[in-house]
């Protein structure tokens, strides 16, 4: 028997909870933390529910009767790409709070407004990969039953909620070089508007100054 093998949940568990109760830590300590809410929902994802199926695991490798629980190993599996997502966010909120006026809130949820090119291309690499796992989480899933059904619930709701965050970041992309976030509607046309679409949002510099739709983004945030 390897003993590597063995001591390997312990270590890993160990890591998590430390890696997590730093996090939560440096969040409540910290005043004037930029995405102090992203990087406490990016610790509790890896506090609260890998620890507990990590700890099940080590419980029911041993025992017959509670080896089904390995099952939604696939379910819990998927929490740390959230927590990772909302890990890269509090990144995303450091990196801009000198550079751009953004707040989190308003880039993922609203359609009012103006964000730069860099904010729209950092924005597309977090959710994108996570967009992208979720999506064949159903089709490679082995499970059965309830926790095949949480996973195909957990990719409807983030079928949902993904599409409104991404109307919402294109839209504003589009306000900021002074055109209507109806523009999105260009992906309809074959071919030519994906190129249309990634080449106007991803490289076309912005309008400088003041806009019908907001302020210049790129002006240095005084907070």
């Amino acid at each position: 028997m390897n003993p590597y093998k063995e001591i390997y949940p312990y270590v890993l568990l160990f890591m998590i909870l430390v890696s997590s109760l730093l996090a939560v830590a440096l969040a409540s300590s910290t005043r004037n933390l930029a995405g102090k809410g992203w990087l406490v929902a990016s610790a509790a994802l890896g506090l609260v529910f890998r620890p507990a199926f990590q700890i099940i695991s080590i419980i029911a490798r041993d025992s017959s009767s509670l080896r089904e629980l390995y099952q939604w190993d696939e379910v819990i599996g998927l929490l740390p790409l959230f927590s990772t997502a909302c890990f890269g966010l509090f990144l995303f909120a450091n990196w801009s709070k000198s550079r751009m006026r953004l707040d989190m809130r308003n880039l993922l949820f609203s359609f009012s407004g103006r964000i730069p090119r860099s904010a729209f291309w950092i924005s597309v690499c977090i959710l994108f990969p996570l967009g992208v796992l979720l999506g064949f989480a159903p089709y490679v899933s082995e499970t059965s039953g309830i926790a095949k059904g949480i996973i195909l619930t957990i990719y409807a709701v983030w079928l949902v909620l993904s599409t409104w965050i991404s109307l919402a970041v294109y839209a504003k992309r589009w306000h900021d070089c002074s055109k209507s976030g109806w523009m999105t509607l260009v992906l309809f046309i074959p071919v030519i508007g994906l190129f249309w679409f990634l080449g106007y949002l991803g490289f076309v510099q912005g309008t400088r100054g003041s806009n019908q739709f907001g302020d210049d983004p790129l002006e240095t945030n005084p907070a």
